[in-house]
């Protein structure tokens, strides 16, 4: 409709001015028929002002206001999940007007890239998020995403670090949560699985590569600065950020994990996806899941292995916290497991102690147990004096064994320490059977003392041995039967008899006969 004023203009050119239609419709640029309308009509025609109608968004309109005033950048389908939660029963077009009506700063324009079309089961695209000091207790928050090229179904899960064990376990989780492993897995050249660059030369990292082998997944590293390349997964990272994260409120780090899960299985892989126009979870359950490939059922460690000695304070550092051990090891070699959720710590496979993972800084992690006895030595007294008391507590032939590392040349107080300490992690009955047979033996020193407790109480953890190599190319998988040189043997007895049958003067004439023969020609 046009407006009041270009109405006015014709009326006054036509009657005022004694204008032609065709005049004017040329000099206003509208068409002739408009212009002959307004001049037929005589009047200025307004427009009618619109009613104000109810929406079906009106009752979550604050909600809406709320959102975008604590993110300005929240997208129109996190508003409309955050709504869903309230009730909302309308669409999404309605909460688009009126977040874009209300929004206070313009959203971005995106760069074009080539597409890039992946079969089912061939690739999948991972990469890390991260989320800032989300608790406020100095650990920052890390996303872990992971995206079948194809069908678009994904997995995320939040970690606290970036360590490699932390990448390999959320890769451990993200098959096992998929049913299975894509032949490719692309990379935006992370350190934790790409250690040096040159242009198109790639160095991985080996304990990764190895990990890929467990697999025998192929690891590809995209191009810098090509977003085409890994969109897909830099567009799942996106889209965490502007339909997961805005508006929540997370009580502590389970409580953001449960949330993760329950967005992911009941809202990200349920939706129609905008590029395949396909929801997620029946695209992959329909066409990607049965070109998976199978994962190898041999279990990959992804536990934190390393060694310490236990220092003076009996507190072993880890990760800028400290844990406590019996303070009786002190001066040991220890080895720490570590897993997403605990800290375990051995002596030569046996368990000593384990300690619930601590994700603060700068704690100390103390277990009361750990210092019994401590406090009882008598302050003053020789070093040696207290350890040769509690030595000789633990049965009656420990006196004898120190007198015989008296009279030896082996130091007294490093024997002394040793042995409190293998009490303290095989108990005092099982020392001094130890300490029964090594004086029966005829050797005393913590070195056979030692080796005949670990003989005698071999450690509970079990070892998997690996699996076969699988190569990509079958032909190597083949395993060679095992031929049995026997039968050619029982070739040889019968065509040593045919000879014997058809020459038997010549048998006599060598002096061989069949009655003759030696035993070890029968056993043979």
């Amino acid at each position: 409709m046009l407006s009041a004023e270009l109405q006015s203009q014709i009326l006054a050119l036509h009657y005022g001015s004694h204008r032609t239609i065709r005049s004017i419709a040329r000099e206003l640029g509208i068409s002739r028929d408009t212009v002959d309308a307004v001049i037929k009509r005589r009047s200025v025609r307004l427009e009618p002002v619109a009613r104000s109608r109810s929406s079906i968004l009106d009752p979550f309109k604050d909600q809406v206001l709320e959102l975008l005033r604590k993110d300005p950048r929240i997208t129109h389908t996190a508003v409309l999940v955050h709504l869903r939660e309230q009730g909302y029963l309308g669409g999404l077009t309605i909460v688009r007007d009126f977040v874009n009506e209300s929004r206070t700063i313009p959203v971005s324009k995106r760069e074009a890239f080539l597409r890039l079309h992946f079969a089912a089961g061939e690739c999948a695209q991972v990469d890390w998020g991260e989320f800032g000091d989300v608790f406020r207790d100095g650990t920052k928050i890390h996303c872990f995403a992971m995206v079948l090229c194809h069908s678009r179904y994904m997995t995320i899960e939040f970690t606290r670090s970036e360590k490699f064990e932390d990448f390999i376990r959320c890769h451990e989780n993200a098959f096992r949560f998929f049913g299975g492993v894509p032949r490719e897995c692309w990379y935006d050249n992370l350190t934790s699985a790409v250690t040096d660059r040159l242009g198109q030369l790639v160095k991985f990292n080996a304990r990764f590569l190895a990990y890929m082998g467990h697999h025998g997944i192929r690891p590809h590293a995209c191009n810098p600065a090509r977003a085409n390349e890994k969109g897909r997964v830099e567009d799942l990272i996106k889209f965490i950020r502007m339909n997961f994260w805005p508006g929540r409120e997370f009580k502590d780090f389970e409580d953001l994990t449960r949330q993760a899960i329950v967005w992911k299985n009941q809202f990200a892989n349920q939706r129609v996806h905008g590029s395949t126009r396909r929801v997620p979870r029946l695209h992959f359950e329909a066409d990607e899941k049965p070109a998976l490939l199978p994962m190898n059922q041999a279990r990959y460690d992804t536990d934190e292995i390393f060694t310490r000695v236990v220092p003076p304070d009996f507190h072993i550092p880890y990760d800028t916290n400290r844990y406590s051990v019996p303070w009786s090891l002190t001066g040991l070699s220890v080895t720490l497991r570590v897993t997403a959720i605990d800290i375990k710590i051995y002596y030569h496979e046996r368990l000593i102690t384990s300690h619930p993972r601590s994700f603060a800084k700068h704690k100390v992690i103390t277990n009361e147990k750990h210092m019994t006895g401590l406090l009882e030595r008598k302050p003053g007294g020789s070093r040696e004096g207290w350890q040769i008391a509690a030595v000789k507590q633990i049965g009656p032939r420990m006196s004898e064994y120190l007198d015989l590392i008296k009279s030896g040349q082996k130091s007294l107080r490093n024997e002394l320490g040793k042995i409190l300490a293998l009490a303290t992690i095989y108990g005092d009955k099982t020392v001094h059977e130890a300490i029964e047979s090594c004086l029966h033996a005829g050797v005393v020193g913590v070195e056979n003392l030692e080796l005949t407790l670990r003989r005698q109480n071999p450690g509970s953890s079990t070892k998997l041995s690996p699996g076969p190599l699988n190569f990509q190319n079958q032909k190597l998988n083949r395993v060679v039967p095992i031929v049995d040189l026997r039968r050619y043997d029982a070739l040889l007895f019968e065509a040593d008899a045919l000879n014997q049958s058809a020459s038997p003067k010549e048998s006599k004439d060598h002096g061989y006969t069949s009655d003759n023969r030696s035993e070890s020609d029968e056993s043979f």
